[in-house]
């Protein structure tokens, strides 16, 4: 069984009272669900637990370590605050204020968050673990990466340890991973999961994947986004952006975090530290991976086929053209630049290390036939 147009949340939490609710968006993306087996699986699982109920009573081994997370704890949650954003409702008399997470990273007043939580903000105010709450400044922006930074007087910041950035190349799944934020406005609450994978790709609020994500099964709700995501060392790994849900109701409670990676943040910062707005590359294609049958068509074996070309893109003026079908073929992207792509994401990672008005050379199979077409690249769209 499938469900689809399941979820992203993109949002920090609304709070009650306000007229709308920002940043949900279904994307149309379809994953398959073994209900049957989920089902027998309840069953047996309700009469395991009749059957070893008193084991399971006198064990209480803990799921995870503890003081561990304790401590953990203790020494990251006063670098981490709450974001309470206001804006304007144009000519009406009241406004919306939504909150998120963020964190601090260095002794100059830094806070890192994401993107989303303070878009389009009339005001942004810092709220500290000691009560205190601060005004902060925007700097800069990477919206198709879902960044921000802010700043606020570093002289309020005295005593307050940053976080650390770990190389989250070095991450892995299974590792432990412990989020920190303002889930619903319950400031600095903590939960603990591990890595359940990497390399991930969900689509941003601009409608532009992420790849590279990495995927948690720590607890994230409205108000962790912004947050850090940090491993057994204290380091932060990413930061929580996104959370998945299924579409369907009825079928659980399922939820899969995702965060921002720290490397992605370590190359963004010398650019967000200037408070410029940083755009990424826009090609403007719709794809998607090449078939077997279409493989051996072409006599191809890698490729990005090229579904849509949108219009007034560079795509569209280098007149790239769509595939259609078998029969009425277009375009399938086979390099880069010399570099072989096998997906929408080995195309983006690799404009990732591009700006807008660069040029990079495709190679394409049209119709069995190779070709060059050289290509600059436009600012990706804010919608």
């Amino acid at each position: 069984m499938d469900y689809p147009n399941d979820s992203y949340y993109f949002a920090g939490y609304l709070n009650a009272g306000s007229l709308s609710r920002r940043g949900i968006r279904g994307l149309g993306v379809t994953r398959s669900f073994a209900l049957g087996l989920a089902a027998i699986a309840v069953l047996l699982g309700f009469s395991f637990g009749i059957l070893v109920s008193n084991s399971l009573e006198t064990s209480r081994t803990p799921l995870y370590d503890e003081g561990l997370v304790t401590r953990l704890f203790e020494e990251a949650s006063p670098a981490v605050v709450e974001i309470t954003v206001t804006r304007e409702n144009g000519s009406l008399p009241f406004s919306s204020v939504v909150t998120g997470s963020g964190f601090l990273i260095d002794r100059n007043g830094h806070i890192l968050t994401n993107n989303h939580v303070i878009e389009g903000a009339d005001e942004i105010r810092v709220n500290l673990s000691d009560g205190r709450t601060l005004v902060a400044t925007r700097l800069g922006i990477s919206p198709a990466d879902d960044l921000a930074l802010l700043q606020v007087d570093p002289s309020e910041m005295v005593g307050i340890t940053p976080l650390e950035l770990a190389d989250s190349d070095e991450v892995s799944p299974g590792q432990m991973a412990v989020a920190i934020g303002s889930p619903f406005r319950n400031f600095n609450s903590v939960t603990v999961g591990i890595v359940s994978g990497t390399g991930r790709g969900p689509v941003s609020p601009l409608q532009r994947p992420m790849p590279d994500m990495i995927q948690t099964d720590a607890a994230l709700n409205p108000g962790n986004s912004g947050g850090p995501l940090l491993n057994s060392a204290g380091l932060v790994i990413g930061v929580t952006s996104a959370v998945r849900t299924p579409a369907l109701k009825g079928i659980g409670d399922f939820r899969i975090g995702f965060a921002v990676p720290s490397n992605t943040i370590a190359n963004l910062l010398p650019d967000l530290l200037v408070a410029q707005e940083i755009r990424r590359p826009w090609l403007g294609i719709s794809g998607g991976p090449i078939s077997e049958r279409l493989s051996k068509t072409l006599g191809i074996d890698h490729g990005v086929v090229v579904t849509q070309v949108l219009s007034g893109s560079p795509a569209m003026q280098a007149r790239i053209q769509p595939f259609r079908s078998v029969t009425n073929q277009g375009d399938v992207i086979i390099a880069i630049d010399d570099l072989p792509m096998g997906s929408v994401d080995d195309m983006v990672s690799y404009f990732n290390s591009k700006r807008p008005g660069d040029e990079v050379t495709l190679l394409l199979n049209r119709s069995g036939r190779e070709l060059h077409i050289a290509v600059t690249l436009a600012a990706w769209p804010d919608t």
